[in-house]
């Protein structure tokens, strides 16, 4: 397939389908996947407080409302089945929910990464030796990674609203600025050693950094999806720069 291939939408995806109880099936599968979305961020943006605040009692609050997207996972799966199985849904339908059933995959996979840096929070409380565990300069580029990272993941389950282009797009040209960030703070952990932290340490700051930009990973991936659904088109190993070129000479 070209690079330059890019379709057309067919026509509003999100509304307007023959069977009314089908659209909002639907509806009501989307909405799950958005209820996912947030708690992710909220846990995304608890999980980093509790690392650069030092505060545990945020970390067992992400660790305690882990199970609450998982529940919602399943729903999700649940209503993926139910419609497959009352609708028997062909082409752009069909399209439509197995798109939807990856996307409430990847929102359930970066869950379980805000949780991993709970957990990391945690073993570096048991570890500390007095004193404050980061220094400034790591603080804040943790705290510039999060912001990057929920950015995007807050941005990628608002597209799938409504199937919106423009914002996947936007997630894609992001991505820069997400690989910054993280490159910036693996460079700072590098030279950790001057800021007293012992290799254990070091090691699970690393944790936590790379579990920050998969979720922004799983953005993009969500993106991916949006597209897939909007266009027709499987952008998942296409050159970003070409892609974001030829989607905003489509008028995106």
């Amino acid at each position: 397939m070209s690079d330059t291939a890019i379709d057309k939408p067919a026509g509003d995806l999100t509304t307007g389908h023959t069977v009314r109880r089908y659209d909002q099936e639907l509806a009501k599968l989307r909405a799950i996947i958005l209820q996912m979305g947030e708690r992710v961020v909220d846990q995304t943006q608890a999980a980093v407080a509790a690392l650069i605040e030092d505060d545990e009692s945020q970390a067992y609050r992400v660790l305690d409302r882990e199970p609450l997207i998982d529940y919602l996972s399943l729903d999700a799966d649940e209503e993926v089945f139910r419609v497959i199985a009352r609708r028997q849904p062909t082409a752009v339908d069909l399209r439509i929910v197995l798109a939807l059933s990856k996307i409430a995959g990847e929102v359930e996979r970066a869950g379980d990464k805000a949780a991993r840096i709970a957990r990391q929070a945690l073993e570096l409380r048991q570890q500390e030796s007095g004193g404050e565990l980061l220094v400034e300069p790591l603080r804040a580029a943790f705290q510039r990674l999060d912001d990057k990272a929920c950015c995007m993941f807050e941005r990628s389950v608002h597209a799938v609203t409504s199937f919106d282009v423009t914002q996947a797009l936007t997630i894609f040209e992001n991505e820069s600025k997400l690989h910054e960030a993280a490159r910036a703070l693996r460079d700072l952990l590098s030279e950790s050693d001057t800021d007293g932290l012992v290799p254990r340490q070091t090691i699970a700051l690393f944790h936590c950094a790379q579990a920050l930009k998969h979720i922004g990973n799983h953005a993009s991936s969500i993106a991916e999806q949006v597209i897939y659904v909007a266009l027709g088109q499987d952008v998942r190993y296409r050159n970003r720069e070409i892609l974001i070129e030829t989607l905003r000479h489509h008028g995106y």
